[in-house]
């Protein structure tokens, strides 16, 4: 059982430098009252806070500590377990987690996840989850057993029933279920090697003593005929050479050629520009008597001979034109001749390329075949040693099919294993054998609140709710009171299975504003002789803003004031 004795904490949320503390011993039910953010509310935060690294109402964790101090934010949770003291402290800026037993220090080595999961497997024995159905009865952001999913509700019965650890237990089995399977594929791997490996040496084996000189001859001849093209093809390339040379002296001049192309090109557009500057002048004096210059008459005579001198001269550059053409028509004849012969060589001298890339390959012919004879000469020194060699593999091998056989027998083990740790298994015998003490317990509590219906959980955690008449209802058929009842009840009923089953088995019941809601007056009081029955061994603490009608039922009260905008618990 674990027993909360103290806890204490201050720079949290609107709480000073200061610490707060509240002692959880002292009375066995407490009435914690205050106005609307006074920081009543502030021992759940707290109290998760420092159990689990999170706040029961969803702040973040850096809003957490108090904004005017903004610094030195702790909390601190004395238990006792058996015979063990522990202390949790955790905080933020500077971050604090640490877990003392017996006032020593318990080790730090490990990282902060790996802390949380001993305090909450090995310590407390308890999840946040389990911790928020069995401990604490919340209006802000709690999610009641009959609104979580089957799986959560199945988590939380489990944690219940200590029969969690046959989850953890099947996780484990999976894991070297896995490895099991991966062990044999590894191993069928490594066979088919040493298969693949045995094989090979047998075909190696055969193909050295199938090979006779006969196969070496073949190759020596092959070899010599390679020789005898390449000295063939070699004398090809001669020949064609020579060709080369001689064609390339009919193609010297090219560049020449070109040039007086250009030239000749360049003096018939010379000749044709002038032409067309004479035929423009005598085109001016046939039509025009009058200078346009100095306005005076032009003499006919002087215009006609004007006329025939400058036709003349178009004449003369006619001639010449035709003579310059004749020339270009020449030079380009030429040019296409010369482009022959440079294509011819270009033609030889591909031949040449690829007559030289067929020696290559021939020559790589003829090594690939030397390296060939020298190989079969070696491997056939080699024969013993591969035999030798085989043997080893088949043992290797016996040796794996051994292997094999002994973690095929442990994965049919871890199989068998998982299959009764599945929630088919073990786990649904056990709670198939807890449900009628569960559904016992509820109804109990139900009837106890003047709530007269048949309230039943099936081995897959759905409801069924049967009034009086046997009509049928869901959870979430009633009304926000009556819902609220049932989630009590449940509460009520989780606390009585984890004594029973001293899995989740503590002091500890909060219930925050549960009186607030919609419970009604019959409600109420029935509900408070139920807390009252719970005996000396519980601590029951109640936050809640009718002070005023409450405060005489509890046997002692805590109130929260809010002064200079710090939170503090009124003396």
């Amino acid at each position: 059982m674990i027993t909360f004795k103290a806890i204490r904490w201050k720079n949290f949320l609107s709480t000073g430098n200061y610490f707060t503390s509240i002692d959880i011993t002292k009375r066995p039910t407490t009435l914690i009252a205050g106005e609307n953010g006074a920081g009543k509310s502030t021992v759940l935060d707290a109290l998760t806070y420092c159990l689990f690294g999170k706040s029961f109402r969803g702040t973040n964790i850096p809003q957490l500590i108090n904004s005017v101090n903004d610094k030195d934010c702790i909390v601190e949770i004395g238990f006792q377990i058996g015979e063990n003291e522990y202390l949790v402290r955790r905080g933020h800026k500077p971050k604090v987690f640490e877990i003392y037993k017996n006032g020593k220090l318990v080790d730090q080595n490990s990282n902060a996840k790996d802390y949380q999961t001993m305090l909450e497997e090995q310590i407390l024995k308890m999840s946040y989850r389990s911790f928020c159905q069995v401990i604490v009865l919340g209006s802000s952001n709690y999610v009641p057993f009959m609104k979580l999913s089957t799986a959560d509700r199945r988590a939380v019965v489990e944690t219940l029933l200590d029969i969690d650890i046959f989850s953890a237990m099947n996780s484990i089995i999976k894991s070297r279920l896995s490895q099991s399977k991966d062990l044999i594929k590894d191993i069928d791997y490594k066979v088919d090697i040493v298969r693949t490996k045995i094989e090979t040496q047998e075909k190696l084996i055969k193909d050295i003593q199938s090979r006779s000189d006969d196969a070496i001859e073949a190759h020596q001849t092959e070899i010599e005929s390679s020789r005898k093209d390449i000295d063939r093809i070699e004398k090809e390339i001669e020949s064609i050479e020579g060709k080369i040379e001689k064609l390339l002296e009919a193609g010297q001049g090219k560049a020449e050629v070109q040039t007086e192309i250009t030239d000749t090109k360049a003096s018939i557009r010379d000749s044709k520009r002038d032409t067309k500057a004479v035929k423009e002048s005598i085109e001016f004096y046939e039509t025009n008597d009058t200078c346009p210059a100095c306005s005076q008459k032009i003499d006919a005579d002087h215009k006609d001979k004007m006329i025939k001198s400058m036709k003349d001269t178009i004449d003369r550059r006619d001639t010449d034109q035709k003579i310059l053409q004749g020339k270009l028509d020449d030079a380009s004849t030429r040019l296409e001749e010369v482009e022959k012969v440079l294509s011819a060589i270009r033609v030889f001298e591909e031949e040449i390329r690829t007559r030289r890339g067929n020696i290559t390959s021939s020559k790589k012919y003829i090594s690939k075949l030397k390296t060939d004879i020298e190989r079969t000469t070696t491997e056939r020194g080699k024969i013993d040693e591969d035999k030798e060699e085989m043997k080893k593999l088949a043992v290797e091998g016996k040796d794996l099919v051994c292997e094999r056989m002994g973690l095929i027998r442990d994965k049919n083990n871890y199989e068998v294993a998982s299959l009764l740790l599945k929630d088919t298994g073990i786990k649904a015998k056990i709670i198939k054998h807890y449900l009628p003490i569960m559904n016992r317990l509820i109804n109990q509590y139900l009837k106890s609140m003047e709530f007269f219906v048949t309230f039943e959980l099936d081995e897959n955690f759905n409801e069924t709710i049967k009034s009086r008449h046997r009509d049928e209802f869901s959870y979430h058929n009633f009304s926000e009171g009556e819902r609220l009842r049932i989630d009590l009840s449940l509460l009520l009923a989780w606390r009585e299975v984890a004594t029973l089953r001293n899995s989740t088995n503590c002091n500890l019941l909060i219930l925050d504003e549960v009186f607030d809601s919609s419970l009604d007056a019959v409600g109420t009081d029935e509900f408070l002789k139920i807390l009252k029955g719970f005996g000396k061994n519980n601590n029951i603490f109640v936050i809640s803003h009718k002070s005023d009608q409450l405060h005489d039922k509890f046997d002692g009260t805590i109130r929260f004031e809010k002064k200079n905008n710090f939170s503090k618990i009124c003396k």
